[in-house]
């Protein structure tokens, strides 16, 4: 009995096998292939900075990333941001990105 399960389980894994590289061949693989992602609008709270929090926050996440968070101090911000440059390449200059850790802080931390 052992092995007559064994074979079945065999079997049904070469026709398994079988199948889906059909399936794989007639793909087309050229087709370009797309999705349309919502759009999420969040209005950052108005202050020193929001402009170039929008500006450069935005270029690789939703401004709900910020509104999310929580109230950071201010050296967290600052962790924040430089780690979004150094780490992941966010174009910021030094002087925008005082900016954006000062309305961040201003805004959206813990006050100290």
């Amino acid at each position: 009995m052992k092995n007559i399960i064994m074979l079945i389980a065999v079997l049904m894994s070469v026709v398994f096998m079988q199948w889906n590289a059909e399936a794989i061949e007639t793909e087309d693989k050229g087709a370009v292939k797309s999705i349309v992602l919502p759009v999420i609008e969040v209005d950052l709270k108005e202050g020193a900075g929001k402009d170039k929090a929008d500006e450069f926050c935005n270029i690789c996440h939703s401004a709900d990333y910020i509104t999310m968070q929580p109230r950071f101090p201010t050296d967290a911000w600052s962790a924040i941001v430089h780690k979004m440059i150094v780490v992941y390449g966010a174009p910021v200059n030094e002087d925008d990105s005082r900016t954006i850790i000062n309305y961040l802080s201003s805004n959206y931390g813990t006050g100290k």
